[in-house]
């Protein structure tokens, strides 16, 4: 008995020195501070990502070197959108040297493609604390960073966008005017970056820099060879000026002759609204790879509401008239006007034919073979369709494929085969359309679309998304075989328990999916689907959302 009690009395000897070291004085802030970091440290690879960021949190309140170390250990390992910003926040309360020295150090070794979102994350933070020893590490990540470190300079300047720092808006200017027709395909990731951030950098910056932003996009405008560089471009001086989206470098140029001010009845260069693009639901795309996200879950099989006018059969196209032979070369002047007037002058595409349309999934599979139909031969396309699970409408081909006419005839008759399944994947479906580039598709389950170095070179650059419901289940459901059966007490469970069954939760996740990628999200609801959450898609990604039937009740 003696015994045991001095061994009790051994063990609370420490604890009861500790206390009174606390009570005295004796145990230095420095030190509780790394003992809470020691502590949160150990929740930092929990699998609850909420866990994760309180414990990111916690460690950025000691502000000190231990501190800033666990939190960038925690940011190197996030791939959780919500998590990631919760952690960008805590950041901002690192602001004394010695946490700046040991960010500095680790933040500028994250130069691969799969440390792209932990330094965007970082970089947010140190841009929101607006602080002289943050600024000068956004100003080496940018100026210093190697010309094949493409990935931690557009996660600066995402974040210097993100945070509205025009005060750095030069920092984007000197990267603007390096830009290079190559950028197109071998750093899209930094020409879509620059471009799409000027407008919130340029607003609120000095006059001369704003008007050398509006030149190095003219120029940008002149250099490109790509729609897609171009259709960003032209929208980001219109974003800056107030001016239509003209795409002729020669009006920017004027523009600034002019001293910025807005030009009245100008009419050189088309506008990017007035371009003839492909379209799907009366929705254009932007740029040439177009993947189409298709639901065929159960409720697709049920009636859909049209309008008398278009129930009538559309009268047949007008006959090609045959015409002589073009002289010419197509340049200006002579015989030449008239060859290139022949070739500009394309045969009218006429309206798709709902003659036979019953359900909603008869109304999906004629607006896409219209689309297929007509899709010119430069363009690449790919289908996605998901209920329960999500997949590629024709398993054997992998890839964003050539619109040439045995792909479409190919893809066509599949559309006219499928049937309806199950429930309503809406995030699965939609990441894996993120997945698919000119290469293959990655597995979404390994690797991530958001940062995939083919997905960001030859992905998407437009998804037409549609559904006729509410997200009902998700990946990360676990309780599948319950959803839509009697729980307990005789509750129907309509919707699986995976985070992303959850609308916000999807919102933000394709948020940050699309940080980089900055794919048009053109989305369609047919049927009472979830207006808010086809909203905010098409809205946050610059696309347009169409509700097709006139009933989207559950927004």
């Amino acid at each position: 008995m003696r015994t045991s009690i001095w061994k009790w009395a051994a063990l609370c000897l420490p604890v009861a020195a500790l206390l009174v070291a606390f009570a005295a004085g004796g145990v230095r802030a420095d030190d509780r501070a790394d003992e809470a970091v020691r502590i949160a440290r150990g929740k930092l690879a929990d699998k609850n990502p909420d866990v994760r960021a309180k414990a990111v949190e916690d460690c950025a309140r000691a502000n000190n070197k231990n501190g800033a170390e666990a939190v960038m250990q925690g940011l190197s390992a996030e791939n959780d959108g919500p998590a990631g910003y919760r952690m960008a926040e805590a950041v901002m309360q690192l602001n004394s040297p010695e946490a700046h020295e040991a960010i500095e150090k680790i933040l500028t070794g994250w130069t691969k493609p799969n440390q792209l979102f932990p330094a965007y994350w970082c970089c947010i933070g140190l841009a929101r604390q607006k602080t002289a020893g943050a600024d000068a590490i956004l100003k080496k990540v940018v100026n210093e960073a190697k010309e094949k470190d493409v990935h931690i300079k557009a996660a600066a300047l995402e974040a210097l966008a993100f945070a509205e720092r025009s005060d750095l808006s030069e920092l984007l200017l000197v990267t603007l005017k390096q830009y290079t027709a190559e950028w197109d395909t071998k750093s899209v990731i930094l020409s879509m970056t620059c471009i799409v951030g000027a407008p919130k950098l340029a607003k609120g910056a000095p006059n001369e820099t704003r008007i050398e932003i509006v030149l190095a996009l003219a120029d940008v405008l002149e250099k490109t060879t790509n729609d897609r560089t171009q259709y960003f471009a032209a929208k980001a001086l219109s974003e800056i000026t107030g001016e239509d989206t003209y795409i002729t470098p020669e009006f920017w140029r004027f523009w600034v002759k002019m001293g910025g001010k807005k030009v009245e009845g100008r009419e050189e260069g088309a506008t990017t609204a007035g371009r003839d693009v492909p379209k799907f639901f009366k929705a254009a795309a932007v740029g040439k790879n177009v993947m189409f996200v298709i639901d065929i879950s159960g409720s697709m099989q049920h009636p859909v509401n049209l309008p008398p006018e278009m129930k009538k059969k559309p009268p047949p196209p007008p006959k090609e008239e045959k015409k002589g032979p073009v002289t010419g070369n197509g340049k200006a002047g002579g015989n030449g006007d008239a060859g290139k007037e022949e070739e500009e002058k394309k045969p009218e595409i006429p309206p798709p034919d709902y003659s036979k349309v019953v359900s909603k999934l008869d109304l999906a599979k004629v607006e896409l073979i219209h689309t297929l139909r007509y899709l010119p031969e430069d363009y690449k396309f790919n289908i996605v369709v998901y209920h329960t699970t999500h997949d590629l409408l024709d398993n054997s081909v992998k890839n964003l494929v050539p619109a040439n006419e045995a792909n479409k005839q190919k893809f066509i008759k599949k559309v006219q085969d499928l049937n309806w399944a199950a429930l309503t994947n809406i995030h699965g479906g939609m990441i894996r359309g993120f997945c698919v580039n000119e290469k293959g598709m990655i597995d979404q389950k390994k690797e991530d679309p958001a940062w995939h170095p083919e997905c960001l070179n030859s992905g998407a650059t437009t998804i037409f998304f549609l559904t006729d419901g509410s997200p009902t289940i998700s990946d990360d459901t676990t309780n599948p075989g319950e959803v839509g059966r009697p729980g307990p007490g005789g509750v129907i469970l309509p919707v699986g328990n995976g985070r992303m069954c959850i609308p916000q939760n999807i919102i933000e996740d394709i948020r940050r999916v699309n940080t980089f990628r900055k794919v048009v999200i053109n989305t369609v609801g047919i049927g009472p689907h979830d207006r808010t959450l086809m909203q905010a898609l098409a809205e946050m990604t610059g696309g347009e959302y169409i509700d097709r039937s006139g009933v989207a009740d559950r927004g």
